[in-house]
């Protein structure tokens, strides 16, 4: 969450940028972040893939003509836009992400993410008895 932030922050300095729940009242142009799920499968004994979802809200300033959307929906465009890359750069590692418009009603626009990546897993030492010796025999036809 902290290098979404932090992109949102770089690319849309004078936007408010909210973690989970947004205070009343809301400050406009802001961005709501928002964990929607997670989830965790099994790759190899020791490896697990974790793929994460987001939503990031845009609230727009508010227009004094109703019904138009039209910056709302190039703020989520310039949003979508941040991710085309395919990845995000989080310390030492780039993260594969996916990032589609989530639709919008009159004063918010949606985009939702996916990351997904590799991770060792964690589930103690492996402390099965090694074998200590091996006999073989070779048989000649």
């Amino acid at each position: 969450m902290t290098g979404i932030r932090q992109l949102l922050t770089e690319n849309y300095p004078d936007h408010t940028i909210y973690v989970d729940l947004p205070p009343e009242p809301l400050a406009h142009p802001s961005f709501m972040i928002e964990l929607v799920t997670a989830n965790r499968s099994p790759v190899s004994c020791r490896t697990v893939q974790e793929t994460v979802y987001f939503t990031i809200t845009c609230f727009d300033i508010t227009d004094d003509e109703p019904g138009n959307i039209t910056n709302l929906l190039l703020t989520q465009q310039g949003v979508l836009d941040l991710f085309r890359a395919g990845h995000l750069t989080i310390q030492d590692r780039k993260i594969s992400v996916t990032a589609s418009p989530g639709g919008h009603n009159a004063d918010q626009a949606y985009v939702d993410l996916q990351f997904e990546y590799f991770e060792d897993r964690s589930d103690g030492q492996d402390i099965t008895p090694l074998m200590k010796e091996v006999y073989t025999a070779i048989k000649e036809e």
